[in-house]
């Protein structure tokens, strides 16, 4: 029998991972009539959960209950959404549809169910089931018997343990990251919807959270008389340091990469410097989650299709941008210009546009306060990421 070993492992660990077919680790369990327990529904990312707990009432005849499936810690169910995996582990005790089937171990001292949890969510193992099912119209449907015949590298028990934990410890640090990010923004958007709702719709030349020591009403005033369109051709000029708009941030590009569409010449692109605004309004009315407005912070080259604006009298750019994100992403006034039809709008459309300013130092104050802010949800967004890739590294070199 074949035996293998992973590409990285913890230390201590020397025995070879044995080749096994899944009818050698698992077999089925049908244990009805248990109607008074809690219906469980099978769900990728959280495994088995009580049905009730997903906030929404799914309507079914309580006298079938009775020949519903009983799942216990430790085990999985096979559910129909195989283009997702299809297999969800359970931490809880309930019964599931009887359209569900459910597996377990043929020997609990040798296997670890939370290692298998991720053993079998993982992408190459979903990959692989394509080779296993049959395709229906909303997902494929997984037989045991075919799941059965899938190889795996097997571990020994210990070393699963291993593993479970230090994944399931990864986990917990990109839900607390998660959390940490969604609170972070949600502070932003909250601050911004207190600075800029006074000014832009309620009518007031103040707004109903500001620094101390300033009194003064900030004026209205349209987007024409602050800013100019700001158009200035690549042509002849070959710049080679391609930027693009990626969820409300300017980022570099490689211009040489084979991803994504890029053109055969620059030469129609135009050049932005730090401090240009870029807002991109094509898509306007089938891509409604998208960030639509950057802050240039480089010299560099980027599509024809955005609008780019830059400051003509003493407002700060930076000021500009946080409240053009407010328009944008606290507001989606952008989506409403579409009137929702539209895809598109242009400078013209949005040159009228008023706009709230306060005095320079006003506004400097403001730009210190939410780039320290943005500071902060940068770091955590770059934290989250490189861990979320550490996890998929360890899974494609542990189970790939």
């Amino acid at each position: 029998m074949k035996k293998n070993k992973p590409e990285i492992r913890f230390k201590g660990f020397e025995e070879e991972w044995e080749d096994m077919e899944a009818t050698h680790i698992f077999r089925t369990n049908d244990d009805r009539n248990h109607p008074n327990l809690p219906v469980l529904s099978a769900s990728q990312e959280f495994g088995m959960i009580i049905r009730e707990d997903l906030g929404f009432k799914v309507q079914h005849n309580k006298d079938n209950e009775v020949g519903y499936k009983r799942v216990v810690p430790g085990q999985f169910v096979i559910h129909l959404r195989s283009f997702q995996g299809g297999f969800a582990h359970s931490s809880i005790e309930g019964i599931t549809s009887p359209a569900y089937t459910i597996i377990e171990f043929l020997n609990m001292e040798k296997q670890d169910d939370i290692y298998w949890k991720y053993v079998l969510t993982s992408k190459d193992f979903i990959k692989r089931l394509e080779t296993v099912t049959y395709g229906i119209r909303d997902g494929r449907s997984i037989s045991f018997e075919d799941f059965s015949e899938l190889g795996f590298q097997v571990p020994p028990v210990e070393e699963q343990r291993k593993i479970g934990t230090l994944l399931t410890t990864l986990d917990k640090l990109i839900r607390k990251l998660e959390l940490k990010l969604e609170k972070l923004r949600n502070i932003k958007q909250a601050l911004l919807n207190q600075m800029f709702t006074n000014v832009n719709r309620g009518g007031y030349t103040v707004p109903s959270i500001r620094f101390k020591n300033y009194n003064d009403n900030w004026q209205m005033k349209p987007l024409r008389l602050i800013a100019n369109k700001h158009s200035v051709s690549n042509h002849n000029i070959h710049n080679q340091n391609l930027l693009s708009l990626s969820y409300g941030k300017i980022k570099r590009k490689d211009i040489s990469s084979d991803k994504g569409l890029l053109p055969a010449s620059f030469d129609t692109y135009q050049i932005v410097k730090d401090g240009v605004i870029v807002m991109r309004f094509t898509d306007l009315q089938n891509d409604q989650k998208s960030l639509r407005v950057g802050l240039a912070k480089e010299e560099g080259i980027i599509s024809p299709a955005y609008v780019c604006i830059s400051m003509k009298d003493t407002t700060k750019s930076a000021f500009l941008y946080q409240e053009l994100h407010y328009y944008d992403a606290v507001l989606k006034q952008f989506y409403k210009m579409g009137d929702g039809m539209r895809q598109t709008l242009s400078y013209t459309d949005i040159e009228a546009m008023p706009l709230a300013i306060p005095n320079p130092r006003e506004q400097q104050d403001i730009v210190d306060f939410y780039d320290e802010l943005d500071s902060y949800i940068t770091k955590c967004e770059t934290k989250l990421f490189k861990t979320r890739t550490m996890k998929q590294s360890l899974l494609q070199k542990m189970f790939a």
